[in-house]
């Protein structure tokens, strides 16, 4: 059970996001289609703090049960419960291979899974992308949901899906293409290969 998922208190929480997207004037897009119970969803741009509040609010309007990657570190005695109460999943990136394998057959054992990611790795402008979501998706045969942050719409929602065919360049071409046409909290913060970061360009 996570926070998203126990009784009394995760419809309190959505009716709470419900109240606040709609004091600040923004409206829910489109969830997860319901059958499609497994998969990777990515959120970005991630250009601000604001970003994971923001975020956070839409996971429960839209009735996501998310879980996320967290350094394995932080999981020690209390904190470590309450980071699994949340989602979280511990994770050591030293070992890019091992947590691939062992997050591929994390989702293939579960009977819903849906891994929140940002690609982008950082709330300051990065070219290159991490590309630990695309391999997790390939190895467990599962699709990615692409989830835009658009300050221009005021919306949040998820807006595209797509199986990884293998051809990294062809398929992140369509991933890039779908972020450089939203628009972040703070734009001067986001950066893609077709918009490098002034110290790439």
């Amino acid at each position: 059970m996570t926070i998203f998922t126990t009784p009394i208190l995760s419809p309190i929480l959505k009716l709470v996001s419900w109240l606040v997207i709609l004091l600040i004037g923004w409206r829910p897009g489109q969830s997860i289609p319901a059958p499609m119970k497994k998969g990777i969803l990515l959120a970005g741009p991630h250009t601000s703090n604001w970003d994971f509040a923001l975020f956070l609010a839409f996971v429960f309007v839209l009735n996501l049960k998310v879980r996320v990657l967290i350094k394995h570190t932080l999981f020690v005695g209390p904190l470590g419960w309450f980071l699994r109460y949340c989602g979280g999943i511990p994770v050591d990136r030293r070992s890019a291979k091992d947590y691939v394998k062992a997050l591929a057959r994390q989702i293939d054992e579960n009977e819903s899974f849906h891994l929140l990611i940002t690609p982008e790795g950082t709330r300051s402008p990065r070219t290159k992308w991490k590309m630990g979501f695309y391999h997790i998706a390939l190895a467990a045969n599962v699709p990615v949901f692409l989830a835009g942050v658009n300050c221009k719409t005021r919306r949040v929602g998820v807006d595209r899906v797509f199986y990884p065919t293998g051809d990294v360049k062809d398929d992140m071409a369509d991933v890039y293409a779908f972020y450089d046409a939203m628009h972040g909290i703070w734009p001067n913060n986001y950066a893609s290969p077709n918009k490098p970061a002034p110290e790439d360009a």
